[in-house]
């Protein structure tokens, strides 16, 4: 009789915290947002550098999730990064960063599209970044056999600094509005430039893929060691980019600190991101992730 009640006040509980937490959830601003990825009411601004719909002809995502609540409270005190001056000067900073994309894009090697393609984590073909973090997450619970409660807190802190990276990045693009490299290199290098891979529909500066990685890169070192090698194997099966004439090839990293600047570097290999648009990213990234560290974890 008293064991089964426990049971039952035990259940109810779990039920009872989940529905707060899930009412809680609501409250966020990014309560299915699925629903309205592309809102129509956003119009982009328009001035020599800004960001223009990319080829794939889709509009803004997601310009507002920036404004979304985020889960630590020291990560609302993380300041935009300052981009570099625009500028069509071949001498500028900005012009050379562009052209560094443009020149790497002509000549990429095998590997290097192997690089590119293994991170793109296109939502419609596989997850998303986020659900590859969470599968690198997974691969550091196996390997390291943790016990049920360092792994709930791994997928905690994983889910905490993802979404907070991805909030603060969107912040960061939005406030900014910058080109993609291949808006750049048409209108200044070459006119009829096709990057490897196209560009996803959404401002440049700061790049999703870096501010999230080393968010997440920055917690699991934190957990496992910063010696901790893995091999990711997440897109092992799938039939190779036809398209491109690239196989999908496990990746081996001796940490996580390896993996999220790889990941960074992907989208500079794949004609997406310029230098400024991973450095700033993966700065940002892991100061998310210490703030995600220093909360009181039991």
């Amino acid at each position: 009789g008293q064991a089964a009640e426990v049971i039952s006040d035990s259940e109810a509980y779990g039920k009872s915290v989940a529905m707060a937490i899930w009412e809680w959830s609501k409250t966020d601003g990014g309560h299915e947002g699925y629903r309205r990825n592309f809102p129509t009411d956003y119009k982009a601004p328009i001035f020599p550098g800004s960001w223009r719909p990319t080829e794939n002809g889709l509009s803004a995502m997601q310009p507002y999730w920036g404004n979304n609540r985020l889960f630590v409270t020291h990560n609302t005190l993380i300041l935009p990064p300052r981009p570099l001056p625009l500028s069509v000067n071949p001498s500028s900073p900005y012009y050379q960063q562009n052209l560094k994309v443009y020149q790497k894009n002509k000549a990429l090697t095998q590997a290097e599209k192997e690089i590119a393609i293994w991170w793109a984590d296109d939502p419609s073909e596989t997850f998303t970044p986020p659900g590859h973090s969470m599968y690198i997450a997974t691969i550091a619970v196996k390997n390291s056999e943790a016990k049920l409660g360092k792994a709930a807190e791994t997928f905690a802190r994983v889910g905490l600094a993802v979404s907070d990276a991805f909030v603060i990045c969107w912040k960061c693009k939005y406030a900014f509005s910058i080109e993609r490299p291949y808006t750049f290199v048409r209108r200044a290098i070459d006119r009829n430039w096709v990057p490897f891979w196209p560009a996803p529909p959404f401002p440049s500066f700061t790049s999703g893929h870096a501010t999230q990685s080393a968010a997440v890169a920055t917690v699991l070192t934190d957990l496992y060691g910063a010696s901790f090698a893995f091999t990711d194997d997440a897109h092992a099966n799938r039939p190779k980019d036809a398209l491109r004439n690239v196989e999908f090839k496990p990746r081996t990293f001796t940490s996580f600190q390896a993996f999220a600047e790889e990941s960074a570097h992907s989208r500079f290999l794949g004609g997406i991101h310029t230098d400024q648009d991973n450095e700033e990213g993966l700065a940002k990234g892991r100061i998310v992730g210490r703030n995600v560290n220093a909360l009181r974890w039991k």
